[in-house]
């Protein structure tokens, strides 16, 4: 459907409707990745909190992507408002019709008006989000499929296939993904990894942002790298072997082209909805490696290290501010100082912050107030950003950037876009970066790196970072 112009209509009915077929989530990866611009945000765990639902879309109305130079938050926010504003029926089901795509990290120096020198090599728009108005909604806590399709007013309505018929090819698609024996994955190979550094030049690099700290320039920074290598596999089977190794509560699978995004992220961005705000920030890592012994001894050493708490103490300061910029006095509260919360390969500290938006204030001030993520810059953010623009060789990309969805009733859910990987063809790019502070030994920062992106490099069927020697020495030409 073409881009319309605004609609005199301001409001439209989102339509939701269980769906009773037996398919399993990962079935229906395969069925929707295949499919015209498929948008896939998922979590594979089944808690009851913000990792319940997983979301399935393809075949979208219209497809959004910002152009050189301009702020991709504002360009967005003109483009939603040609559509109505959707009423949900179902308040339980969280997405009722809206944009889902990303953010680059980038797109936050438009906010700030900073420049970036870093290489851009990596071809992707500041953002892209794709317009989807019937979507397939699993909730893991209740096994339970939801389909969903907006009911447009007139003109909209005219242009696209009625409900029913857009609830019945959500059906008919899981129906079939249900009905067809599960491609079987062969774990997918890859050639040698190599970096956008050496091991040699990232500890250089850790080295002068302990200096910055030192001069009191910032607290803190985060200081990243990246690996890349070649494969046959698809963008599916690469997705489908990334949530098997390292299943997580904020993942997304978007395709286009010859283009994937594909994370595995644990991280919330923001989630808002009736003007509530929550931010999950993450900061300190420990690897498991699947002794019981030996992962509690890593747990404890997260839960007792000061290091890790001062890193989180930071962020949540950071972020209690930004919040501060658009919610209500008063409203905006410390829920969790930081918990351990155990991941796949990895055990993590995570804070939780909550806010009430301020009235008059969107999406959009939320997004304007608090991009990119404080957990992935640094404190004080822009100079932490300036910082990371000088050390870090390449654009990050989509990489500390944001995945998620923008709904036509106004609310939002976004992830902080790391243990995220980018395949353009046969390349994939890896990204892994931690928070420098002033007690941070560059070898330990390194360290860390590698374990982050052991995760994404096995599900390529790359060697362990941390065992192959190509890290150490290769240097992207």
């Amino acid at each position: 459907m073409a881009p319309m112009n605004r609609v005199q209509t301001t409001s439209a009915i989102c339509v939701v409707e269980p769906a009773r077929v037996s398919v399993s989530p990962e079935a229906a990866v395969v069925s929707f990745s295949c499919a015209t611009d498929p948008a896939i945000l998922e979590s594979s765990l089944s808690g009851g909190g913000y990792d319940r639902f997983s979301i399935f879309a393809c075949d979208p109305v219209e497809v959004f992507i910002a152009g050189p130079g301009e702020c991709p938050f504002r360009a967005l926010a003109r483009c939603i408002d040609r559509y109505p504003v959707v009423r949900k029926t179902h308040p339980e089901v969280p997405f009722a019709g809206g944009w889902i795509g990303f953010f680059l990290y980038e797109a936050g120096l438009t906010v700030e008006r900073l420049q970036p020198t870093t290489v851009q090599d990596v071809a992707l728009p500041p953002a892209r989000f794709c317009l989807y108005d019937a979507v397939a909604v699993f909730d893991h806590s209740a096994d339970q499929w939801w389909l969903s399709a907006v009911d447009w007013p007139a003109p909209l309505a005219d242009a696209r296939p009625t409900v029913d018929t857009r609830l019945t090819a959500l059906r008919r698609r899981l129906e079939a993904a249900g009905a067809d024996p599960l491609p079987e994955l062969s774990p997918p190979t890859s050639s040698p990894c190599v970096a956008n550094m050496s091991r040699g030049d990232y500890l250089a690099k850790v080295e002068r942002a302990k200096q910055y700290i030192e001069a009191g320039d910032i607290y803190q920074v985060n200081i990243s790298q990246r690996f890349t290598t070649r494969t046959h596999a698809t963008a599916t089977d690469v997705y489908r072997s990334l949530r098997s190794v390292t299943p997580s509560s904020h993942a997304a699978f978007l395709r286009w082209d010859d283009t994937a995004i594909l994370s595995a992220s644990p991280e919330l961005f923001l989630d808002l909805r009736a003007g509530h705000v929550v931010t999950r920030p993450i900061k300190g890592t420990r690897p498991r490696i699947g002794d019981r012994a030996v992962d509690l001894r890593a747990r404890r050493e997260l839960q007792d290290s000061p290091k890790d708490r001062a890193e989180l103490t930071m962020i949540v300061d950071l972020l209690r501010n930004d919040l501060g910029r658009v919610c209500s006095y008063g409203r905006v509260r410390v829920v969790d100082a930081g918990s351990i919360e155990e991941h796949p390969t990895v055990f993590h500290r995570v804070a939780t912050i909550e806010g009430e938006l301020a009235p008059g204030r969107t999406w959009l001030d939320l997004l304007l107030a608090t991009f990119p993520g404080g957990s992935i810059t640094g404190t004080p953010k822009i100079r932490a950003m300036q910082i990371i623009d000088e050390l870090e060789p390449t654009a990050r990309g989509v990489y500390c950037g944001s995945i998620g969805w923008i709904g036509l009733d106004g609310s939002m859910s976004l992830n902080i876009a790391i243990r995220t990987m980018v395949q353009v063809r046969d390349r994939v790019h890896v990204y892994a970066g931690g928070a420098i502070v002033a007690d941070s030994t560059p070898e330990g920062e390194y360290d860390e790196t590698l374990t982050k992106a052991a995760g994404m490099l096995r599900a390529l069927g790359c060697a362990s970072p941390a065992a192959a020697s190509a890290l150490n020495k290769a240097v992207m030409g």
